[in-house]
């Protein structure tokens, strides 16, 4: 028996399962009708349902954030019973570990944000700079049309850090620790966190902002540190750089859940990320992360995917010295 819950090694092994899952198949497009069942889409859906209900203009800040707390309780009330009864399917029968296999496959999310990325470096590369602003549309929130090609690549970079934290490093360390209802958790603070209508976040979105920052801290940390281990592999990557500036810089980000990601991201290939953000015609003020370069080349991107990719099989291989640790115990 492993960790909480009475987590047995077999969790673990489906980790690593679905991660080589994700990794080789994340990429195949499913038929709108079965994309439907998607469990990811699904909390979407549920989360977007509460917001379209209790998000209204018209309601007084104070019912606002009260509202905020219920729908994030909700959620949490929904999503719960779904993983501790499927925890307890998979203690007794082969089709219960499948049903949990599926789950984790649905919210590990490693190869769609690879290949965006990808796209987005060969169109800066070989295309035009209105294809590269286009193909970088779906990693941002920012104004893609104020962007040159210095700041595609800066976006292809950064969303590659950011979404690791969310998509990869979250859903591995809270499943690795609580099972499928740690995963089911994770996934509805970030769902409710992504589908806000409205910016004002201090209102509506404060519950479930707090508790996306809440369950990303800690993954930051980790896919911070497994920037710096994949940085060993990846030529003429810094291992050492990005420990410092994880430490050093990891603090500098407006959105403390990513900067140390971020910050060992920027160190080990020698660049500076973060800073002002143009949204429409609002520039965002934002410290700079990092010591190097801030006019990123396509070649950056590349070598950002290579760390990326690194990075998962260093997760993966953290599960595994996990798995062996437990069974010598």
């Amino acid at each position: 028996m492993l960790l909480f819950l009475g987590q047995s090694t077999e969790t673990l092994i489906l980790l690593i399962a679905a991660l080589a899952i994700d990794a080789y198949a994340g990429g195949f497009v499913w038929p709108r009708s079965l994309s439907r069942l998607n469990p990811a889409h699904l909390l979407g859906r549920l989360a977007r349902w509460f917001d379209d209900r209790l998000n209204r203009p018209e309601r007084t800040p104070r019912s606002l954030r009260i509202r905020s707390w219920l729908a994030l309780l909700a959620l949490l009330i929904l999503v719960l019973p779904v993983g501790i009864a499927v925890h307890g399917l998979a203690m007794t029968s082969g089709f219960g570990w499948a049903l949990a296999l599926w789950l984790m496959v649905a919210f590990v999310t490693l190869r769609r944000t690879y290949d965006l990325a990808e796209n987005a470096r060969r169109l800066l590369q070989g295309g035009t700079l209105a294809e590269a602003r286009l193909s970088v549309d779906a990693l941002t929130d920012r104004d893609i049309y104020r962007l040159d090609e210095h700041a595609v690549a800066r976006v292809a970079v950064e969303s590659l850090t950011e979404r690791f934290v969310a998509w990869v490093a979250a859903p591995l360390l809270w499943a690795a620790l609580f099972g499928l209802p740690g995963l089911l958790a994770q996934a509805a603070a970030h769902a409710g966190s992504r589908i806000l209508r409205r910016g004002d976040q201090t209102l509506y979105g404060r519950a479930f902002t707090l508790a996306d920052r809440l369950f990303q801290a800690p993954a930051s940390w980790l896919a911070g540190l497994a920037f710096t281990i994949a940085a060993i592999a990846v030529p003429t990557a810094r291992p050492l750089t990005a420990l410092r500036i994880l430490l050093r810089d990891g603090d500098k980000a407006k959105d403390q859940t990513e900067g140390r990601a971020l910050a060992a991201m920027a160190g080990a290939l020698d660049l500076s990320l973060g800073g002002p953000r143009q949204h429409a015609a609002l520039t965002v003020p934002g410290a700079w992360i990092g010591s190097g370069r801030a006019r990123l080349q396509p070649d950056d991107v590349r070598r950002a995917l290579m760390l990326y990719a690194v990075s998962g099989v260093v997760l993966a291989g953290l599960l595994a010295a996990t798995i062996v640790v437990s069974l010598r115990l």
